[in-house]
């Protein structure tokens, strides 16, 4: 299934650690995403539209704690999960009362407009526990499309942001993955490039951006289709080293939000992506001094 199918829902798992917490202490702190509308589920930095003070949509990720792990959030309640699970909306509808309903202010603490911040007066849970989110008002900085913010930012450093890659540049790292993976990639029209840095790796992130190729293809019911690709690798010796290749470029639409960095040396990459039936996010680190996935969830997926 491909980009021209995915566009009649556009508005509407490598190593898995995350956790589920038995009891989330109040040093955990929320990691949510803010971008400018619930349109650009699939968020993405870089870009011509910029995210201005004003109107921000917001959108619970996980708890991160003070060591760099991510607990999920939805389906538990703060202080543990329910013994009773004979209903199974009982620890989202906990969560909602408890948190959702809560006035929170996030400042973003990726790398891309670290600094600036939205005050959120209260978060929905739509009646199936199926997704939750609600909208702010942003204020102090200007971020591209989409950022990733939290409650705290006291165990967040500054680091490095993902960097956009142009012209030739990208062009050497897209024609050499075309080398490698063959047919799995279809063409290396309207992809983006991203150089990244987690604990020292200096890693590629490439991402063919939904949203690119929509305003570039119009009417998109009639643009050629295309394969909704992501990977991650790094050139070496002048050939591109696979890393991570999403399996899933049918209907999958993976974006890079942003880079977050922590004071205790841990970096992340934090991914959104969204589906016909909603989104979630994923998020990559490095466990063993290797690339890991080291998050799934949140999003609309209690």
């Amino acid at each position: 299934m491909k980009i021209g199918w995915l566009a009649l829902a556009w508005a509407a798992p490598m190593i898995l650690s995350a956790q589920t917490p038995t009891a989330a202490a109040k040093v955990n702190v929320m990691v949510v995403r803010v971008a400018h509308d619930n349109s650009i589920m699939g968020g993405g930095i870089g870009g011509s539209n910029f995210l201005k003070p004003g109107d921000a949509s917001v959108q619970p990720i996980a708890w991160l704690t003070p060591s760099g792990d991510w607990l999920k959030v939805p389906c538990y309640k703060i202080g543990g999960p329910y013994d009773d699970f004979s209903d199974y909306s009982k620890p989202c509808h906990h969560f909602e009362r408890e948190y959702l309903i809560q006035a929170h202010t996030y400042t973003v603490v990726s790398a891309d407009g670290r600094g600036a911040s939205v005050e959120v007066p209260h978060m929905n849970l739509d009646q199936e526990c199926f997704g939750m989110g609600g909208g702010g008002t942003f204020t102090g900085g200007t971020i591209r499309f989409a950022a990733v913010a939290a409650e705290s930012t006291d165990m967040f450093s500054v680091g490095e942001p993902a960097r956009r890659m142009a012209g030739d540049e990208a062009s050497v790292v897209t024609r050499s993955l075309a080398r490698v993976v063959g047919k799995k990639l279809d063409s290396t029209e309207d992809l983006r490039v991203y150089s990244i840095n987690l604990e020292g790796q200096s890693l590629l992130a490439v991402e063919r951006a939904f949203q690119d190729y929509a305003n570039k293809h119009q009417p998109i019911e009639a643009a050629p289709e295309r394969d909704l690709i992501f990977s991650i690798g790094r050139m070496e010796n002048g050939h591109f080293r696979v890393l991570y290749w999403k399996e899933n470029t049918s209907d999958e639409n993976e974006q890079v939000l942003g880079l977050i960095h922590m004071r205790n040396g841990r970096d992340f990459m934090v991914d959104s992506v969204s589906h016909p039936e909603g989104n979630f996010f994923r998020i990559y680190g490095v466990r063993k001094g290797e690339l890991a996935v080291v998050f799934e969830g949140g999003g609309g997926g209690c």
